[in-house]
Protein backbone atom coordinates (compact mmCIF):
# COMPACT_ATOMS: atom_id res chain seq x y z
CA UNK A 1 0.00 0.00 0.00
CA UNK A 2 2.87 2.32 0.86
CA UNK A 3 4.58 1.54 -2.46
CA UNK A 4 1.34 2.33 -4.33
CA UNK A 5 0.98 5.65 -2.50
CA UNK A 6 4.57 6.54 -3.26
CA UNK A 7 4.05 5.81 -6.94
CA UNK A 8 0.90 7.96 -7.02
CA UNK A 9 2.64 10.89 -5.29
CA UNK A 10 5.67 10.54 -7.58
CA UNK A 11 3.42 10.53 -10.66
CA UNK A 12 1.53 13.62 -9.46
CA UNK A 13 4.83 15.37 -8.74
CA UNK A 14 6.12 14.63 -12.23
CA UNK A 15 2.92 16.00 -13.81
CA UNK A 16 3.12 19.21 -11.75
CA UNK A 17 6.81 19.63 -12.59
CA UNK A 18 6.19 19.17 -16.32
CA UNK A 19 3.37 21.74 -16.28
CA UNK A 20 5.59 24.17 -14.39
CA UNK A 21 8.31 23.90 -17.06
CA UNK A 22 5.71 24.35 -19.84
CA UNK A 23 4.28 27.49 -18.21
CA UNK A 24 7.78 28.81 -17.53
CA UNK A 25 8.71 28.31 -21.21
CA UNK A 26 5.54 30.14 -22.33
CA UNK A 27 6.32 33.01 -19.93
CA UNK A 28 9.84 33.33 -21.39
CA UNK A 29 8.43 33.47 -24.93
CA UNK A 30 5.95 36.20 -23.97
CA UNK A 31 8.60 38.20 -22.16
CA UNK A 32 10.96 38.10 -25.13
CA UNK A 33 8.30 38.93 -27.73
CA UNK A 34 7.70 42.51 -28.99
CA UNK A 35 4.29 42.59 -27.29
CA UNK A 36 4.65 44.20 -23.86
CA UNK A 37 1.40 42.82 -22.48
CA UNK A 38 -0.63 39.64 -22.70
CA UNK A 39 -3.78 41.79 -22.80
CA UNK A 40 -3.09 43.12 -26.25
CA UNK A 41 -0.45 44.39 -28.60
CA UNK A 42 0.74 47.88 -27.77
CA UNK A 43 1.37 49.79 -30.94
CA UNK A 44 2.35 53.25 -31.94
CA UNK A 45 -0.59 54.97 -33.64
CA UNK A 46 -0.61 54.54 -37.36
CA UNK A 47 0.50 57.45 -39.47
CA UNK A 48 -2.09 59.97 -40.58
CA UNK A 49 -1.76 62.83 -43.05
CA UNK A 50 -2.59 65.31 -40.29
CA UNK A 51 0.14 64.08 -37.94
CA UNK A 52 3.44 65.94 -37.83
CA UNK A 53 6.41 64.83 -35.76
CA UNK A 54 8.49 67.68 -34.34
CA UNK A 55 11.98 66.45 -33.31
CA UNK A 56 13.87 68.14 -30.48
CA UNK A 57 16.29 70.87 -31.45
CA UNK A 58 19.98 70.01 -31.28
CA UNK A 59 20.70 73.39 -29.71
CA UNK A 60 17.68 73.41 -27.44
CA UNK A 61 17.41 72.81 -23.73
CA UNK A 62 19.03 69.45 -22.86
CA UNK A 63 16.53 66.72 -22.09
CA UNK A 64 18.60 65.57 -19.14
CA UNK A 65 20.96 67.34 -16.79
CA UNK A 66 23.51 65.81 -14.50
CA UNK A 67 23.49 68.26 -11.62
CA UNK A 68 22.10 66.81 -8.42
CA UNK A 69 22.46 69.48 -5.73
CA UNK A 70 21.75 68.58 -2.15
CA UNK A 71 19.71 71.73 -1.68
CA UNK A 72 17.74 73.93 -4.03
CA UNK A 73 19.49 77.19 -4.91
CA UNK A 74 17.68 80.48 -4.99
CA UNK A 75 16.53 80.69 -8.58
CA UNK A 76 15.68 83.78 -10.54
CA UNK A 77 14.19 82.19 -13.66
CA UNK A 78 15.22 83.47 -17.05
CA UNK A 79 14.04 82.28 -20.40
CA UNK A 80 16.49 79.66 -21.62
CA UNK A 81 14.54 79.60 -24.85
CA UNK A 82 15.04 83.26 -25.77
CA UNK A 83 17.84 84.40 -23.42
CA UNK A 84 15.60 87.20 -22.23
CA UNK A 85 13.97 87.60 -18.82
CA UNK A 86 10.60 85.96 -18.40
CA UNK A 87 7.64 88.32 -18.27
CA UNK A 88 6.85 89.52 -14.78
CA UNK A 89 3.41 90.18 -13.40
CA UNK A 90 2.12 93.48 -14.69
CA UNK A 91 -1.18 95.23 -14.86
CA UNK A 92 -1.36 94.56 -18.61
CA UNK A 93 -3.20 91.29 -18.00
CA UNK A 94 -6.75 92.36 -17.22
CA UNK A 95 -9.53 89.96 -18.18
CA UNK A 96 -12.34 91.40 -20.26
CA UNK A 97 -15.42 91.12 -18.02
CA UNK A 98 -17.58 89.25 -20.51
CA UNK A 99 -17.73 85.56 -21.38
CA UNK A 100 -19.19 86.56 -24.73
CA UNK A 101 -15.77 87.89 -25.73
CA UNK A 102 -14.22 84.41 -25.68
CA UNK A 103 -13.26 83.56 -29.26
CA UNK A 104 -10.90 80.66 -28.59
CA UNK A 105 -9.80 78.36 -25.77
CA UNK A 106 -6.33 77.01 -25.07
CA UNK A 107 -6.10 74.03 -22.71
CA UNK A 108 -2.57 73.46 -21.42
CA UNK A 109 -1.71 70.28 -19.52
CA UNK A 110 1.59 70.13 -17.65
CA UNK A 111 1.87 66.38 -17.19
CA UNK A 112 2.37 65.64 -13.48
CA UNK A 113 2.29 69.26 -12.28
CA UNK A 114 1.52 69.48 -8.57
CA UNK A 115 -0.18 72.78 -7.62
CA UNK A 116 2.29 73.36 -4.77
CA UNK A 117 5.20 73.19 -7.24
CA UNK A 118 4.12 76.31 -9.15
CA UNK A 119 5.48 78.75 -6.54
CA UNK A 120 8.45 76.59 -5.58
CA UNK A 121 9.78 76.27 -9.15
CA UNK A 122 8.77 79.16 -9.64
CA UNK A 123 6.55 79.63 -12.72
CA UNK A 124 6.01 83.42 -12.92
CA UNK A 125 3.88 83.45 -16.08
CA UNK A 126 1.53 80.82 -14.70
CA UNK A 127 1.46 82.60 -11.33
CA UNK A 128 0.40 85.79 -13.11
CA UNK A 129 -2.51 84.03 -14.82
CA UNK A 130 -3.43 82.29 -11.58
CA UNK A 131 -3.47 85.48 -9.51
CA UNK A 132 -5.63 87.26 -12.08
CA UNK A 133 -7.95 84.37 -12.77
CA UNK A 134 -9.77 81.45 -11.12
CA UNK A 135 -7.85 78.74 -9.31
CA UNK A 136 -8.45 75.56 -7.32
CA UNK A 137 -5.18 75.09 -5.41
CA UNK A 138 -6.41 72.36 -3.06
CA UNK A 139 -9.74 71.07 -4.36
CA UNK A 140 -9.09 69.84 -7.92
CA UNK A 141 -8.44 66.15 -8.38
CA UNK A 142 -8.05 63.59 -11.11
CA UNK A 143 -9.76 60.23 -11.64
CA UNK A 144 -9.28 57.16 -9.44
CA UNK A 145 -6.49 55.88 -11.70
CA UNK A 146 -3.98 58.78 -11.69
CA UNK A 147 -2.21 57.94 -14.95
CA UNK A 148 -1.52 60.02 -18.04
CA UNK A 149 -3.70 58.51 -20.76
CA UNK A 150 -6.85 57.66 -18.74
CA UNK A 151 -6.72 61.01 -16.93
CA UNK A 152 -6.37 63.02 -20.14
CA UNK A 153 -9.22 61.06 -21.72
CA UNK A 154 -11.51 62.16 -18.89
CA UNK A 155 -10.13 65.71 -19.02
CA UNK A 156 -11.06 66.15 -22.69
CA UNK A 157 -14.21 64.01 -22.84
CA UNK A 158 -16.14 64.92 -19.68
CA UNK A 159 -16.52 61.23 -18.89
CA UNK A 160 -15.25 58.92 -16.15
CA UNK A 161 -12.54 56.42 -17.06
CA UNK A 162 -15.00 53.52 -17.22
CA UNK A 163 -17.01 55.35 -19.88
CA UNK A 164 -14.13 56.55 -22.05
CA UNK A 165 -12.79 53.00 -22.32
CA UNK A 166 -9.22 54.27 -21.85
CA UNK A 167 -8.37 52.07 -18.90
CA UNK A 168 -4.70 51.46 -19.70
CA UNK A 169 -1.81 53.90 -19.82
CA UNK A 170 -0.74 52.73 -23.30
CA UNK A 171 -2.24 53.02 -26.75
CA UNK A 172 -3.77 49.63 -27.57
CA UNK A 173 -4.94 49.79 -31.18
CA UNK A 174 -7.68 47.21 -30.70
CA UNK A 175 -9.38 49.38 -28.05
CA UNK A 176 -9.93 52.26 -30.46
CA UNK A 177 -10.15 55.92 -29.55
CA UNK A 178 -11.69 57.50 -26.47
CA UNK A 179 -15.40 56.81 -26.53
CA UNK A 180 -18.24 59.28 -26.28
CA UNK A 181 -18.63 62.84 -27.52
CA UNK A 182 -15.58 64.87 -26.48
CA UNK A 183 -14.80 68.55 -26.95
CA UNK A 184 -12.97 67.89 -30.22
CA UNK A 185 -16.02 66.08 -31.59
CA UNK A 186 -18.21 69.04 -30.67
CA UNK A 187 -15.79 71.63 -32.08
CA UNK A 188 -15.42 69.67 -35.32
CA UNK A 189 -19.21 69.44 -35.70
CA UNK A 190 -19.38 73.23 -35.24
CA UNK A 191 -16.78 73.71 -38.02
CA UNK A 192 -14.23 75.07 -35.56
CA UNK A 193 -10.48 74.90 -36.13
CA UNK A 194 -8.94 72.38 -33.70
CA UNK A 195 -5.30 71.79 -32.79
CA UNK A 196 -3.53 69.22 -30.61
CA UNK A 197 0.19 69.55 -29.85
CA UNK A 198 1.41 66.79 -27.54
CA UNK A 199 4.71 65.32 -26.39
CA UNK A 200 3.66 61.67 -26.02
CA UNK A 201 2.54 59.76 -29.11
CA UNK A 202 0.00 57.73 -27.14
CA UNK A 203 -2.08 60.92 -26.81
CA UNK A 204 -3.38 60.24 -30.33
CA UNK A 205 -5.90 57.90 -28.70
CA UNK A 206 -7.67 60.87 -27.05
CA UNK A 207 -9.42 62.06 -30.21
CA UNK A 208 -10.20 60.63 -33.62
CA UNK A 209 -7.91 61.98 -36.38
CA UNK A 210 -10.81 63.47 -38.32
CA UNK A 211 -11.72 65.73 -35.38
CA UNK A 212 -8.30 67.43 -35.16
CA UNK A 213 -7.31 69.72 -38.00
CA UNK A 214 -3.74 69.73 -36.70
CA UNK A 215 -2.07 67.00 -34.63
CA UNK A 216 1.64 67.33 -33.89
CA UNK A 217 3.98 65.41 -31.62
CA UNK A 218 6.72 67.65 -30.22
CA UNK A 219 9.35 66.21 -27.91
CA UNK A 220 10.74 68.70 -25.41
CA UNK A 221 9.79 72.23 -24.42
CA UNK A 222 11.67 74.00 -27.27
CA UNK A 223 9.96 71.79 -29.86
CA UNK A 224 6.59 72.49 -28.25
CA UNK A 225 7.28 76.22 -28.45
CA UNK A 226 8.15 76.02 -32.16
CA UNK A 227 5.04 73.98 -32.93
CA UNK A 228 2.66 76.18 -30.92
CA UNK A 229 3.97 79.54 -32.13
CA UNK A 230 3.72 78.35 -35.73
CA UNK A 231 0.03 77.57 -35.19
CA UNK A 232 -0.59 81.01 -33.68
CA UNK A 233 0.16 82.50 -37.11
CA UNK A 234 -3.40 81.55 -38.05
CA UNK A 235 -6.51 81.83 -35.93
CA UNK A 236 -8.11 78.78 -34.32
CA UNK A 237 -10.93 77.93 -31.91
CA UNK A 238 -9.63 75.13 -29.70
CA UNK A 239 -6.02 74.21 -28.93
CA UNK A 240 -4.73 71.53 -26.57
CA UNK A 241 -1.05 71.65 -25.54
CA UNK A 242 0.64 68.88 -23.57
CA UNK A 243 4.00 69.17 -21.79
CA UNK A 244 5.47 65.77 -20.84
CA UNK A 245 8.59 67.22 -19.18
CA UNK A 246 7.37 67.34 -15.55
CA UNK A 247 6.24 63.71 -15.65
CA UNK A 248 9.45 62.54 -17.33
CA UNK A 249 11.67 64.39 -14.85
CA UNK A 250 9.50 63.26 -11.92
CA UNK A 251 9.94 59.59 -12.79
CA UNK A 252 13.68 59.96 -13.34
CA UNK A 253 14.71 62.43 -10.61
CA UNK A 254 11.68 62.63 -8.31
CA UNK A 255 8.76 64.99 -7.90
CA UNK A 256 9.79 68.31 -6.28
CA UNK A 257 13.43 67.70 -7.23
CA UNK A 258 15.72 70.37 -8.70
CA UNK A 259 15.40 68.79 -12.15
CA UNK A 260 11.60 68.69 -11.86
CA UNK A 261 11.50 72.39 -10.98
CA UNK A 262 13.88 73.19 -13.82
CA UNK A 263 11.62 71.72 -16.51
CA UNK A 264 8.64 73.52 -14.97
CA UNK A 265 10.47 76.81 -15.47
CA UNK A 266 11.21 75.82 -19.08
CA UNK A 267 7.54 75.05 -19.69
CA UNK A 268 6.57 78.33 -18.05
CA UNK A 269 8.92 80.19 -20.42
CA UNK A 270 7.00 78.66 -23.34
CA UNK A 271 3.77 79.91 -21.76
CA UNK A 272 5.33 83.37 -21.62
CA UNK A 273 6.10 83.23 -25.34
CA UNK A 274 2.53 82.13 -26.09
CA UNK A 275 1.15 85.09 -24.11
CA UNK A 276 3.57 87.48 -25.81
CA UNK A 277 2.65 86.25 -29.30
CA UNK A 278 -1.08 86.41 -28.62
CA UNK A 279 -0.70 90.00 -27.45
CA UNK A 280 1.26 90.94 -30.55
CA UNK A 281 -1.54 89.54 -32.71
CA UNK A 282 -4.29 91.20 -30.63
CA UNK A 283 -5.68 87.76 -29.73
CA UNK A 284 -4.85 87.65 -26.04
CA UNK A 285 -7.89 89.55 -24.74
CA UNK A 286 -10.25 87.16 -26.54
CA UNK A 287 -8.50 83.93 -25.47
CA UNK A 288 -9.46 81.79 -22.51
CA UNK A 289 -6.76 79.66 -20.88
CA UNK A 290 -7.32 76.55 -18.80
CA UNK A 291 -4.04 75.31 -17.32
CA UNK A 292 -4.28 71.95 -15.63
CA UNK A 293 -2.55 68.60 -15.10
CA UNK A 294 -3.47 64.94 -15.30
CA UNK A 295 -2.06 63.88 -11.93
CA UNK A 296 0.46 64.88 -9.28
CA UNK A 297 3.18 62.68 -7.87
CA UNK A 298 5.59 61.95 -5.04
CA UNK A 299 9.05 60.43 -4.88
CA UNK A 300 9.34 58.93 -8.38
CA UNK A 301 5.81 57.77 -9.00
CA UNK A 302 2.12 58.71 -8.96
CA UNK A 303 0.46 55.36 -8.35
CA UNK A 304 -2.18 56.69 -5.97
CA UNK A 305 -0.61 56.16 -2.55
CA UNK A 306 -1.11 59.68 -1.21
CA UNK A 307 -3.25 62.77 -1.85
CA UNK A 308 -0.46 64.48 -3.80
CA UNK A 309 -0.85 61.83 -6.53
CA UNK A 310 -4.48 62.81 -7.11
CA UNK A 311 -4.35 66.58 -6.56
CA UNK A 312 -4.03 68.47 -9.83
CA UNK A 313 -3.48 72.01 -11.02
CA UNK A 314 -6.60 73.82 -12.28
CA UNK A 315 -6.35 77.48 -13.33
CA UNK A 316 -8.64 79.45 -15.64
CA UNK A 317 -8.00 82.88 -17.08
CA UNK A 318 -9.66 84.91 -19.81
CA UNK A 319 -12.60 87.07 -20.80
CA UNK A 320 -15.29 87.05 -18.16
CA UNK A 321 -13.34 84.83 -15.73
CA UNK A 322 -13.46 85.98 -12.10
CA UNK A 323 -10.29 86.18 -9.99
CA UNK A 324 -11.55 83.72 -7.38
CA UNK A 325 -10.43 80.65 -5.46
CA UNK A 326 -12.62 77.59 -5.93
CA UNK A 327 -13.16 75.85 -2.61
CA UNK A 328 -15.57 73.11 -3.67
CA UNK A 329 -14.49 69.76 -5.06
CA UNK A 330 -13.60 70.00 -8.75
CA UNK A 331 -12.82 67.05 -11.02
CA UNK A 332 -10.72 66.76 -14.15
CA UNK A 333 -13.76 65.85 -16.28
CA UNK A 334 -15.24 69.26 -15.41
CA UNK A 335 -12.58 70.72 -17.72
CA UNK A 336 -14.27 69.44 -20.90
CA UNK A 337 -17.65 70.75 -19.79
CA UNK A 338 -16.16 74.16 -18.96
CA UNK A 339 -14.48 74.38 -22.38
CA UNK A 340 -17.75 73.50 -24.12
CA UNK A 341 -19.63 76.11 -22.09
CA UNK A 342 -17.00 78.79 -22.86
CA UNK A 343 -17.18 78.10 -26.63
CA UNK A 344 -20.98 77.86 -26.70
CA UNK A 345 -20.94 74.17 -27.60
CA UNK A 346 -23.80 71.89 -26.50
CA UNK A 347 -23.32 70.24 -23.13
CA UNK A 348 -23.82 66.49 -23.20
CA UNK A 349 -26.41 65.01 -20.81
CA UNK A 350 -24.34 61.86 -20.24
CA UNK A 351 -21.19 63.72 -19.18
CA UNK A 352 -19.96 63.21 -15.64
CA UNK A 353 -18.44 66.69 -15.71
CA UNK A 354 -20.27 69.98 -15.35
CA UNK A 355 -19.07 73.50 -16.23
CA UNK A 356 -17.41 75.43 -13.42
CA UNK A 357 -20.10 78.11 -13.72
CA UNK A 358 -18.96 80.10 -10.69
CA UNK A 359 -15.76 81.29 -12.37
CA UNK A 360 -17.66 83.40 -14.91
CA UNK A 361 -19.11 86.85 -14.34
Amino acid sequence: MNDLSSMVYRLIGEIILKRFFILFFIFILISCSPAPSVWGIAVTPTSHPKITLIPPSETAIPTEIFLTPTSLPTVKPTSTLTNTPLPTATSTIIPTPSKADIERVIVISYDGLRPDAIDLAPMPNLIELRENGAQAPLTARTIDYPATLPSHASMLSGWCMEDTGIIYNKFYQFMGYSKGVDIFDLAHQANMQTIMIVSKDKMRQLAEPETTDVFEIAYGEPAIQRAVLAQLEEDFDLMFIHFAGPDNRGHKWGWMSYEYFQVLREGDAVLGEIIKTLKEKNMFDSTMFIITSDHGGHDRNHIGLIAEDYRITWIAYGPGVKPIEITRQLYTFDTAATVAYALGLPLQPDWAGIPVYEIFW
